[in-house]
């Protein structure tokens, strides 16, 4: 007689490593890709650098931080983007939970850009999917979404990707908690990202947030006006610009 089928693959040992509010914290602290010390992330957990160390312990041993030792100094960091997957798919899910009770709000700053792992998020990274998908660079359908040809051809010359070709998928869609829509992932998202900060288009502020700098706002607004490919996806979203308001960079439609 077979078995049963069963879904059981070990990944309670997960979950119990994430239940705890200070565990929590220290995944979120690090959902941008940064690397922190075990003191700095004690003060953001809340708990004294013995704590810390147990807490931090526990995440190495089930696989979602790595550490390495510089000096007298242990810096951990998520265990690369499928560990930084579990996190955002966890906080997702309890966003769209109905809530126990009355939750924060979401920092404009945060809600309009900021770092998921090692791509860009918020409001800003949907801006941007939908307008390389209205170039016809991407094709997204449902949940899954490609390089075309010409969006190969303009990563490669913006250096964004080698001329190589690989195996490997440059693009992945990745579910924004703040937006609830997808926005875009991958090593091709990985290296727009880093152009911006190394540009000066965009600028670190607090924790996750990212701020849009002048120059940003003419390299978004340039890459609005390329004309499109031929038979390109129209864009689902209005026409947008991007403005300031109160030192914070937003997004506004022209309606």
């Amino acid at each position: 007689m077979n078995e049963p089928a069963t879904v059981q693959a070990g990944f309670s040992a997960v979950a119990a490593a994430l239940a705890d509010p200070a565990r929590e914290a220290i995944v979120g602290a690090l959902i941008d890709g940064l690397a922190l010390p075990a003191g700095e992330l004690a003060v953001i957990a809340g708990v004294s650098p013995q704590s810390a160390s147990g807490h931090l312990q526990r995440l190495v041993d089930c696989g979602l931080l790595t550490v390495w030792t510089q000096g007298r100094f242990r810096y951990y960091r998520l265990a690369g983007e499928q560990a930084a997957d579990v996190v955002e798919a966890l906080a997702n899910f309890v966003r769209a939970a109905p809530p126990p009770r009355a939750r924060r709000r979401v920092p404009r700053e945060l809600a309009f850009a900021r770092c998921c792992y090692s791509h860009l998020a918020g409001s800003l990274g949907i801006d941007l999917a939908d307008r390389l998908q209205r170039l016809g660079y991407v094709r997204i359908d449902h949940d899954r979404a490609e390089l075309s040809e010409p969006g190969r051809q303009w990563a490669v010359a913006n250096g964004f990707m080698p001329s190589k070709r690989s195996s490997l998928p440059a693009l992945r869609l990745c579910l924004d908690w703040t937006e609830r829509r997808h926005h875009l992932a991958g090593p091709f998202a990985t290296a727009i990202l880093g152009h911006l900060l190394q540009q000066g288009h965009l600028r670190r502020g607090r924790g996750r947030m990212l701020r849009l700098t002048p120059s940003g706002q003419a390299w978004f607004a340039a890459l609005a006006a390329r004309a499109p490919m031929p038979g390109a996806a129209k864009s689902a979203v209005t026409n947008q610009k991007l403005d300031r308001d109160q030192g914070g960079a937003i997004l506004r439609d022209e309606r």
